[in-house]
């Protein structure tokens, strides 16, 4: 091997290979910041969509207790023209002056009462179906929040200088040679370089393949990630508030 030093074209060559990788190393991390802000945006977009059809369920909420409250204080009416109806018919046939006119009058307060037993049961009804709207609005409410914590990037876990957050979209294709359904992880690192941890055939966790001397996760957080996304697998890649908190790091 010789010793002999480099030529000045040769030193000018090899800078000029240098900066040229350093270039391309720096317009792949520019594109990779680009997307995801592009996917951020859209996530702002979506949690704004959401917001606003909480905000109209809501209003629909308050609408359903308003018409709630009200048919209760119009069957609270009804049972106590009842219960007059009833006084005034058990004081009428002791002081009925014939049995016709008797007759005449029981009659006319069996409908009367008959009137208020319908009327009485058609609240009874308005009142179950604005409970069960009531419930229906609570669940959709509660499946909207829940949406919405899912569609956010949570921080689930942190050493050190490594930093894994949730990525809330399937693969598609992004990565090749990787299932399309996954939903990956996003690893950070201090430094600001990041990238996505994915399932491989195995199922082991791996951060995707990166030039020579580009990122490594920790072991422990190889691991942390294969079982959050062995348990997203085992739930269909559908990851929900419960699986977010069980497995975020206490120490976040």
């Amino acid at each position: 091997m010789s010793n002999q030093p480099l030529s000045v074209v040769n030193a000018i060559e090899s800078l000029v290979s240098a900066y040229n990788q350093e270039v391309t190393e720096f317009d792949q991390m520019v594109t990779e910041a680009d997307q995801l802000q592009e996917q951020n945006d859209k996530l702002n977009i979506l949690i704004k969509d959401y917001e606003q059809g909480a905000a109209v369920l809501l209003k629909n909420l308050e609408n359903a207790q308003i018409k709630l409250a009200q048919a209760n204080r119009e069957r609270d009416q009804a049972l106590t023209k009842n219960q007059d109806a009833n006084i005034t018919l058990a004081a009428f046939k002791e002081v009925a002056g014939t049995p016709k006119k008797l007759r005449e009058k029981v009659k006319s307060y069996k409908d009367r009462l008959e009137n208020q037993r319908l009327a009485s049961e058609q609240q009874k009804r308005k009142y179950q179906d604005e409970c069960k709207k009531n419930a229906q609005l609570k669940e959709q409410i509660l499946e909207l929040e829940n949406r919405l914590d899912v569609a956010a990037i949570n921080q689930i876990y942190r050493n050190d200088n490594d930093i894994i957050q949730t990525y809330p979209y399937h693969l598609g294709g992004m990565v090749e040679g990787h299932d399309e359904q996954q939903t990956p992880l996003l690893y950070l690192n201090q430094s600001g370089r990041g990238g996505l941890i994915l399932l491989n055939k195995d199922d082991e966790a791996e951060l995707v393949e990166a030039p020579k001397g580009g990122l490594r996760p920790k072991k422990e957080t190889l691991e942390h990630c294969g079982k959050w996304l062995r348990r997203a697998k085992a739930n269909g890649w559908q990851t929900d508030v419960k699986d977010i908190k069980a497995l975020a790091n206490s120490s976040d």
